[in-house]
């Protein structure tokens, strides 16, 4: 596939210039355009050989339409040897691939569309919350096509399908992971006698190989499966008003564990919704929702699911549902910039063996307005929960201060918020937290700005040891009519769970996933970029990353580190492109044993664009 693809770009570099500034054929439109690139690099690694190339590379854009836009249109971008020194393709190594797109029918009752990428030997990122990501390489492709029925008086009908698959390995850990994932949708609507009706059906599978080199472990193989189908209604009625109903019924299938898949889970997870809303009077608004599920630890479950993991959930055979009963009023008074919300909740749980339910009781204003020539926009709301199965009553708190302000040449802002004791999915557990952010900022002449800025954030299930997440960045930019720098710094902390395509943060209350599937990570990063535009024409850039990491799995510790260093330099004269750049990177992971993977490049060549039709 690969050849065919090299084959397809170089034919159509080469010879492409021979056609006219734009091609018509009878009712075909089409137009290309590319890139042809020549040079020399040097490319070195302590797992590998060194490589001296004198190589070839280029991309292109063919595009057209035939008939009219609306009834064909395409577009296709071949790629070759692109590496991250001489191409927007942010490659370490040398990618080549296709993108390709079509539409067909478009503005009829039958629209419909299809696209396709393929990639080989690309740069990827094992991802770190809130830290600099690992880096990857390998091959990924994606295939897509929608289709539509839209027939005037008759049920609407929309069909999607979609096929990923990503192939990786991580640089200094000497580990595979992989992701394929399909999925299938296929939704209906219609309105008939006032009634507005939707209904639908999704398919998505999933098969997951989980590099778990940060816990010690051997990659681990998952595969799930979810078939869902849901129906909703809804009217309109009197005092500006609306009723909505709906169902749903989701099955789930997993294996997880060892290649052998030996570990299973499946469930079903059927939900009912309900909400009525009216407006009586101007600036008015009052409703009522209803929410059920017959299977609550399902519904957790399905969050993982849907964040790439295959963590199984310590009762997972325990049986669980979740009654929600709401009303809300909410109030607007323009006049005075304030915004008041009301609402009371009655939720009945079991889960874990045991029966909860509990009355929340809340009242939020929100005022915004101008203050000392700026703009302020805050809000302050108390919530009263009553657990009534454990005799706790608890008064939750959240508040939110955001400011803008600018001051001749300066610029301000800054924002606040804080939560205390505020419900979780969960009935028995509470969330408290604070997040911030801030910003100064000054125009020093007409072309040249300086800037700070920070930010924050810190969660916790309270009074549940280790929950904590948090996380802190800082940076600094300064941009003149021929020269820029910025820098910045992070640190990050917190519990996660491994995925196929990097740490996810815990994204359900720690008790009901086992202690041994999270892993606990911390670390520091550092970044620092220059950039330089001296004469017309030439451009230069470097930048350079730095992030030390650690992460503890229930049995095994280990300490990370990523460096790198870039530079790109530039200059253009009419079509012709001279570039030259160097690249190195250094990562590691203690836990293998391993030196950490050390890989570089140097490059220097020429490439030249041509608008070929």
């Amino acid at each position: 596939m690969k050849r065919v693809f090299t084959i397809l770009a170089v034919f159509t570099l080469a010879y492409g210039g021979r056609a006219w500034a734009q091609v018509n054929a009878g009712e075909a439109s089409v137009s290309l355009n590319g890139t042809v690139s020549a040079g020399y690099s040097d490319d070195y690694s302590n797992v590998a050989s060194s490589d001296h190339n004198i190589f070839g590379a280029g991309q292109a854009d063919l595009s057209g339409s035939y008939y009219n836009p609306n009834f064909l249109s395409f577009d296709v971008q071949p790629f070759y040897n692109q590496s991250r020194l001489n191409s927007t393709y942010q490659s370490m190594t040398a990618a080549s691939g296709v993108t390709a797109s079509a539409k067909i029918f478009g503005g009829s009752p039958f629209p419909g569309s299809i696209s396709y990428s393929t990639v080989f030997n690309s740069t990827g990122t094992y991802n770190v919350p809130g830290l600099a990501n690992f880096t990857t390489h390998g091959n990924n492709d994606v295939l897509a096509l929608t289709w539509g029925v839209h027939v005037k008086g008759l049920p609407s009908l929309n069909l999607s399908f979609s096929d990923t698959d990503n192939d990786y390995s991580v640089y200094g850990a000497e580990t595979r992971g992989a992701l394929h994932s399909d999925v299938f949708s296929v939704t209906s609507a219609y309105s008939i006698a006032g009634f507005k009706l939707n209904g639908g059906y999704q398919y998505m599978g999933i098969h997951s190989l989980t590099p778990e080199f940060l816990s010690g472990e051997l990659p681990e193989h998952g595969q799930s499966g979810t078939n869902s189908f849901f129906l909703g209604v809804g009217h309109d009625l009197p005092l500006n008003g609306s009723l909505s109903a709906g169902a749903s019924h989701l099955k789930i299938d997993t294996n997880y564990g060892d290649t052998t898949f030996n570990d299973k889970y499946d469930t079903s997870i059927d939900t009912l919704t309900g909400a009525l809303n009216f407006a009586p009077v101007t600036h008015l608004n009052v409703g009522a929702n209803a929410y059920y599920t017959d299977n609550l630890l399902g519904s957790l479950y399905n969050t993982l699911v849907t964040a790439g993991s295959t963590a199984p959930l310590s009762e997972a055979s325990q049986s669980s549902h979740d009654l929600s009963l709401t009303g809300n009023a909410n109030y607007s008074m323009p006049e005075q910039h304030l915004y008041l919300r009301a609402y009371a909740e009655r939720q009945e749980q079991t889960y874990l063996g045991n029966s909860y339910a509990a009355d929340s009781y809340n009242g939020t204003a929100t005022y915004f307005n101008t203050l000392l020539g700026g703009q302020v926009n805050s809000s302050l709301g108390v919530t009263r929960t009553s657990v009534s199965s454990t005799h706790q009553g608890l008064i939750g708190l959240n508040a939110v201060l955001n400011y803008t302000h600018p001051l001749r040449r300066w610029n301000l802002s800054g924002g606040f918020s804080y939560s205390q004791d505020t419900q979780t999915v969960l009935i028995n557990y509470t969330t408290s937290g604070y997040t911030y952010n801030g910003s100064v900022g000054r125009r020093l002449r007409r072309r040249s700005y300086w800037a700070v800025y920070a930010s924050g954030m810190r969660s916790l299930l309270t009074n549940v040891p280790g929950s904590a997440n948090s996380s802190q960045s800082y940076s600094t930019s300064l941009s003149l009519p021929r020269f820029s720098v910025s820098a910045a710094y992070s640190t990050s902390g917190g519990n996660a769970l491994l995925t196929s395509t990097g740490l996810v943060a815990t994204p359900v209350p720690l008790p009901v996933v086992p202690s041994t599937s999270v892993v606990l990570y911390n670390g520091k990063a550092y970044s620092a970029a220059l950039g330089a535009s001296p004469i017309r024409g030439l451009t230069l850039t470097a930048t350079y990353a730095r992030a030390l990491s650690g992460t503890t799995s229930s049995s095994l510790a280990s300490s990370n580190n990523y460096d790198s260093v870039y530079f790109l330099m530039i200059y253009q004269v009419r079509k012709l492109s001279f570039q030259a750049g160097y690249n190195r990177m250094v990562q590691g992971f203690s836990i293998t044993g391993a030196p950490p993977t050390l890989t570089g490049a140097y490059y220097v060549g020429v490439s030249r664009w041509f608008n070929f039709f």
